[in-house]
C-alpha cells in the first residue's frame, strides 16, 4: 500500500489521504479543502477512487464528500463502520478503532503499521472538545491508543506539530491543549469558514 498525504489547506492545515492498493484503486480519507489538490494527485498517480472514509463528521473533514459522491465514489459512513469495523478493499485491510472524545463519532483507521487519527491525536496535541466532544471519552480513547504498538506511524488530520510521527511520540505530546487565545481564534475561524456553505 502507498500513502499519499495531501496538504489541502481547508480550515486549518488539513490533511486528506489517498491510500493506494491493488490495480491503483484508492481510498480517500477525509475529503476536504482544495479539491484541485486531491484531483491532481489522483490524475498524477493514475488512480481510481473506490471509497471515501471519514475520521469524524466535523465540516472541515467532510466538505468534499458530496462532490466525490456525485462522481460515484461511495462513502462508508459511521453507521456502516459500526456494522463492519474491519473490511478489505483494493487489497487494503482496514480496521476501525472507535475513539470518541473530540466528537461522538470519532474513529481512527489502523492499516498495516499506520494509524490515521483525524483530530483525536495530532503530532503535538489533541483535538478540542468544544464542538460536540467529551473530555472523559477523549481521555479513555487516548488510554486505548496507548495500548497499541508505540512504533505505529501516526498520520493526523491537521499539521499541528508535524506531518507524521510515531504513535509513541504523539502520545507523549498529548498533554498539549490549545490555549484560550487559540480557542477564541478557532471560534472566529469556524464562523468565517462555514459562512459560504450556509
Amino acid at each position: 500500500m502507498q500513502i499519499i498525504q495531501l496538504n489541502v489547506g481547508g480550515f486549518d492545515n488539513n490533511y486528506s489521504y489517498l491510500l493506494v492498493g491493488e490495480n491503483n484503486e484508492a481510498i480517500l480519507i477525509d475529503p476536504t479543502g482544495a479539491k484541485e489538490v486531491i484531483e491532481q494527485a489522483i490524475k498524477d498517480n493514475n488512480l481510481k477512487l473506490v471509497m471515501q472514509l471519514l475520521t469524524h463528521d466535523h465540516f472541515d473533514h467532510t466538505e468534499l464528500v458530496d462532490y466525490f459522491k456525485d462522481k460515484g465514489i461511495p462513502l462508508k459512513s459511521f453507521e456502516d463502520l459500526k456494522k463492519e469495523n474491519t473490511f478489505e478493499i483494493a487489497k487494503i485491510k482496514v480496521r476501525t478503532l472507535f475513539t470518541p472524545g473530540h466528537t461522538k463519532d470519532g474513529v481512527c483507521f489502523k492499516i498495516e503499521n499506520n494509524l490515521f487519527t483525524g483530530d483525536t491525536l495530532f503530532v503535538a496535541g489533541i483535538g478540542t472538545i468544544d464542538y460536540g466532544g467529551n473530555e472523559k471519552e477523549l481521555q479513555e480513547s487516548l488510554a486505548f491508543l496507548s495500548t497499541l504498538d508505540k512504533e505505529i506511524i501516526l498520520w493526523p488530520g491537521h499539521n499541528y506539530g508535524g506531518a507524521k510521527s510515531t504513535l509513541g511520540q504523539a502520545l507523549e505530546n498529548s498533554h498539549i491543549k490549545p490555549s484560550e487565545e487559540m480557542l477564541e481564534q478557532i471560534k472566529k475561524k469556524v464562523k468565517e469558514y462555514e459562512k459560504p456553505f450556509q
